[in-house]
């Protein structure tokens, strides 16, 4: 796929930003392109290769009227998870490493639920922050609101839906 200053994208690894130019640099093997993504949140710059984005899954980020498709995810009934822990962290690590906005919130519902009802392991713990961390980033970015407002949204969201929602274990 191909993008263009000021698009808004995400990383999968890195998490979302602005393309903020695109640069030649000259290298050993000739002239190669790069992305220079802008990351404030993380106070990050990133430069990946124009031909190796598809390769690490750069996407664009999710258009805004997805929001409210990623509060329903995270109001619905969870999907029980595994109580083997290592089960329960390769799903989550699975959901977590795509980058897709929709499996984040499926991650971040499920081990928040599972918080609720069981203990959550220290690599659990660490997932649940990843994918709040990844979640809220993008819907700030998309929503031109700031991280804690979209963090506030995320953890009322989900305080109203644990309070209202019997789990299904």
């Amino acid at each position: 796929m191909k993008f263009s200053v000021g698009d808004k994208v995400v990383h999968p690894h890195y998490g979302p930003g602005a393309i903020a130019s695109i640069e030649r640099k000259e290298l050993m093997d000739g002239t190669k392109r790069y992305y220079v993504i802008d990351m404030p949140d993380r106070g990050l710059t990133v430069q990946i290769p124009v031909g190796k984005a598809d390769d690490v899954g750069m996407r664009m980020a999710m258009p805004k009227t997805d929001l409210a498709r990623v509060l329903v995810i995270l109001q619905g009934r969870p999907h029980p998870l595994p109580q083997n822990y290592k089960e329960r962290q390769e799903r989550i690590g699975t959901q977590l490493r795509t980058g897709r906005v929709l499996h984040l919130a499926r991650a971040v519902r499920d081990l928040t639920w599972h918080r609720k009802l069981a203990h959550l392991t220290r690599t659990d713990t660490e997932n649940l922050r990843l994918g709040r961390d990844l979640l809220t980033a993008e819907m700030a970015l998309v929503s031109g609101d700031s991280i804690l407002n979209a963090g506030k949204l995320i953890e009322a969201t989900m305080t109203a839906a644990l309070a209202h929602t019997p789990a299904q274990a």
